[in-house]
């Protein structure tokens, strides 16, 4: 099972890198920039998706052996079996929330773009019944839909808050044990493709869900101060295999010309010579004043090669490379099938077992000890995120990681050529220049929903990035000035405000009080050009 859904559709040409796509302040933006109150915007961009808390009452019961056990034991015990209801749990919420497929079995149970986060969860309050086997416990897990999916859901208001029902399974004991890569017991019938309207009662029960919305983050900037420490940007692709025309093969064909139309030298004289041996696509950018040397490698499982998809040495080869790829390189690219409880399916998975990267590898694999972006491009990816920021290698922190809580269009490369578009961007001057992640975000949710898609795609592990442009120089905050130039490099503006022209920063939210904490009484606002009265991007002011 490799669920995924494609649209076919006409290919879409993405922006130069040297084009700027979102509105981000810095020294190449107008000379007569002015503060502007954001009650006084005249539009605004907010991420498609958001964040719920879903909290309950249920219990497990332990196999009436462990009644004599001691009480250390059989709490011990009913501990694991409450972790492994919570797996179930996150199952059929996410069954009953996310999109299906017209041919799918259960295509008429839920379907609200939704996900449960998958390994996001925490239990409360467990006590024993006086038989000494059945444990209740308040669960509290994290899901995500759009932001209107509080409308859509069968909601009932019971003293002040909102609720709804659902009928999830009812596995056994040992069921709720089987989570063998591959084999977990929720890939077998009746549990996957759930449909409650279809199984016999003593496999289900009711459970009901207290539902909130959870708190929001707050935009921020990739940080690429710290990528590009080192004097070197590497970015490794993957194109997932895919039974839908061999898209696979003609994306990663399209995207070594790309790469080449934005001023890369290619590793191989064209990409039918192309290995995953060939080494990386190269050029050069300026970021924060020094040469940063940007490398850009391939991977795609072409057949009779040494990562042919369809043999189970291919699948292996190209899950050791994502490994290697995830170990060490700055930016990982994944675009190719996926699923909920589904990572990157990178090979042939109805000829072998190999090639797959679930997320439950990602949990425990090896991990870069640096800051990394990731961008998860296929249906249903955003329990990928979770996985990543519970690795011990990460902790919550130094990760980006950008997913989808719906279908995704993979009958073009578009959303791949956009990230790096994004990633990569320059300004007039021809430096890097650092975008708003939310400027990406809502740049891949049009492109979704020009193809009649409503991916909302979002990104786990913002909280921990700069609200500040990460090459601004803070030390010229508040300075006098007549021009951009008098502030710095990138990152650095002139803008009127109270007082006169001041040197600022470009900001991407007050998340933190970033702008509060370089100048006392400053905080992120909008700034326009006064000739033009456009608002072009968001600045520190007073």
């Amino acid at each position: 099972m490799r669920p995924a859904l494609f649209a076919t559709a006409a290919l879409v040409a993405s922006s130069l890198l040297a084009c700027s796509d979102g509105p981000v302040a810095d020294a190449s933006d107008p000379e007569d920039a002015i503060a502007v109150d954001d009650s006084k915007a005249d539009n605004y961009f907010s991420a498609s998706a958001q964040e719920y808390v879903l909290e309950g009452r249920t219990s497990v019961t332990l196999d009436p052996a462990m009644a004599t056990a001691s009480a250390a034991a059989r709490m011990a015990a009913a501990k694991k079996l409450i972790s492994e209801k919570q797996i179930a749990t996150a199952w059929f919420v996410t069954q009953y929330l996310v999109d299906k497929e017209e041919e799918d079995a259960n295509h008429a149970f839920g379907g609200f773009g939704g996900m449960a986060k998958g390994g996001m969860w925490s239990d409360l309050g467990v006590t024993e019944r006086a038989d000494k086997i059945t444990y209740d416990f308040t669960f509290k897990q994290i899901a995500a839909g759009g932001k209107n999916l509080l409308s859509k859901l069968p909601i009932k208001t019971v003293g002040g808050k909102q609720q709804f029902d659902l009928e999830v399974g009812k596995p056994t004991n040992a069921e709720l044990g089987m989570l063998e890569t591959n084999d977990e017991w929720y890939r077998q019938a009746p549990w996957d493709g759930w449909d409650p309207a279809t199984v016999p009662a003593d496999k289900k029960e009711t459970l009901t869900f207290t539902v909130s919305k959870e708190k929001a983050s707050s935009d921020a900037f990739y940080d690429m101060k710290k990528m590009t420490a080192d004097g070197k940007l590497d970015i490794d692709v993957y194109f997932g295999w895919d039974y839908h025309s061999d898209y696979h093969l003609k994306h990663s064909k399209q995207f070594f010309t790309w790469l080449k139309d934005q001023g890369f030298k290619a590793p191989s004289t064209s990409w039918d010579t192309l290995t995953r041996t060939s080494g990386a696509f190269t050029r050069k950018v300026t970021a924060d004043g020094k040469d940063v040397a940007v490398e850009v490698r391939i991977f795609v499982g072409k057949p009779g090669g040494d990562s042919d998809p369809d043999t189970a040495a291919g699948g292996k080869q190209l899950e050791d490379d994502v490994r290697v790829s995830l170990k060490t390189r700055d930016v990982v690219v994944y675009s190719g099938h996926s699923g909920p409880f589904y990572g990157f399916a990178l090979a042939n998975w109805k000829k072998t077992d190999e090639g797959d990267l679930d997320d439950a590898d990602i949990r425990s694999m090896d991990l870069a000890d640096k800051y990394q972006v990731v961008l998860a491009e296929g249906c249903d990816t955003y329990q990928i995120g979770e996985a990543f920021l519970e690795n011990p290698a990460k902790a919550g922190k130094n990760i980006n990681v950008i997913t989808t809580t719906s279908f995704s269009n993979a009958s073009t490369p578009a959303a791949v050529e956009d990230f790096l578009s994004a990633l990569l961007a320059r300004d007039s001057l021809q430096r890097l220049r650092p975008q708003s992640q939310l400027n990406l975000l809502t740049k891949l949710d049009s492109e979704s929903a020009y193809y009649g898609f409503h991916t909302m795609y979002g990104i786990h592990g913002i909280d921990e990035d700069p609200k500040l442009h990460p090459f601004a120089k803070a030390s010229k905050m508040g300075t006098s000035c007549s021009a951009n130039a008098d502030c710095g490099g990138p990152g650095n503006l002139c803008v009127s405000m109270t007082g006169g022209k001041k040197c600022t920063a470009a900001c991407a939210g007050d998340g933190g009080g970033a702008c509060g904490a370089a100048v006392s009484g400053w905080s992120c606002k909008s700034v326009a050009s006064s000739s033009s009265s456009t608002i072009f991007g968001r600045a520190c002011a007073r």
